[in-house]
């Protein structure tokens, strides 16, 4: 059996990362290593003498600077698993999730699969109002039919988004951050990059695009969990538009526009995401979805100004 390490960046999130731990013991694999970076106020470990009765090895790392690849960066050094996980602090695991993305790292003596993820259960319903934007994003390549590709637009088709459920074991071009494992091995020549500000958006996609340049990486839709969103420590809506999209700017520039791809429809794909937050300003009234817009628009600004 393959020795587990998990690893939980967390930001003053202390109920969340106890439901995420109480999770953690109900598996049918236990890990022999969990380790906690904290980018908070973290008073005590939540579940501490459960962990340590079922044997778990607890490492706990307190960070000043907060910033989740920084974090995922931290926890690697400290790994002495041959299978490392990283999970968000607010998810619950089902109690095979561990056992199921094992099951694939077992079954390759040769090393050839580089990472295995699995899927969240409690994904948004797929609702008349999602299919019509669904549509208007393949239009515009935003998104696609198949999940877990990169499109040539450097956006990709997210898990979760399109109401084509993964049923089967498949390869995929990225893996979710949160709901992934990988070898070991896989970090002697790859690392998350720090360029991503706070908790990033698009680090877990420029992580393992990159990694699946010399790995397979597979879906394991049998290992799911839930993502029960905590409120705290995320973006406000202008940000949130802006970093999206200089993220999506970042990941076409390097590993496409570095080939030689037109820019093309990474920019019809800019204008076709616009036109999408304008049309749920339209019909939502939400105020705050004009701060996205605004924040969309500094992105396009300051694309222009960034050297390429």
């Amino acid at each position: 059996m393959l020795d587990i390490s998990i690893i939980i960046p967390t930001y003053n999130r202390p109920e969340e990362l106890q439901n995420c731990l109480a999770s953690i013991l109900e598996q049918t694999v236990l890990p022999g290593e969990l380790i906690i970076v904290d980018d908070g106020n973290l008073e005590q470990i939540p579940l501490a003498g459960k962990l340590a009765k079922a044997s778990i090895k607890v490492l706990y790392h307190k960070k000043d600077t907060p910033g989740l690849t920084a974090s995922r960066n931290v926890g690697i050094g400290l790994a002495t698993g041959g299978i490392i996980f990283f999970l968000d602090d607010d998810v619950v695991l089902y109690p095979h999730y561990t056992e199921k993305i094992l099951a694939l790292f077992g079954d390759d003596p040769s090393h050839e699969i580089g990472g295995v993820g699995g899927l969240i259960a409690n994904t948004k319903p797929f609702t008349l109002k999602r299919k019509l934007f669904h549509h208007l994003e393949r239009l515009f390549l935003l998104s696609g039919k198949i999940e877990g590709r990169v499109l040539p637009s450097g956006f990709c088709v997210d898990y979760g988004e399109t109401g084509n459920q993964i049923d089967e074991i498949v390869e995929v071009d990225f893996l979710p951050g949160g709901v992934s494992a990988y070898r070991k091995q896989v970090f002697e020549s790859f690392s998350f990059s720090e360029d991503f500000i706070g908790y990033g958006q698009g680090e877990d996609k420029d992580f393992s695009f990159r990694v699946a340049q010399k790995y397979k990486l597979l879906i394991a839709p049998e290992a799911k969990l839930l993502h029960l969103e905590s409120p705290k420590m995320r973006f406000d809506k202008f940000t949130k538009g802006q970093e999206y999209v200089l993220g999506r700017y970042k990941f076409f520039e390097d590993y496409l526009g570095s080939q030689g791809k037109s820019w093309f429809p990474f920019y019809y794909a800019i204008f076709g995401y616009l036109l999408k937050r304008l049309l749920i300003l339209l019909m939502s009234f939400d105020k705050s979805e004009f701060a996205r817009i605004l924040g969309v628009l500094a992105a396009i600004k300051k694309m222009h100004q960034l050297p390429r």
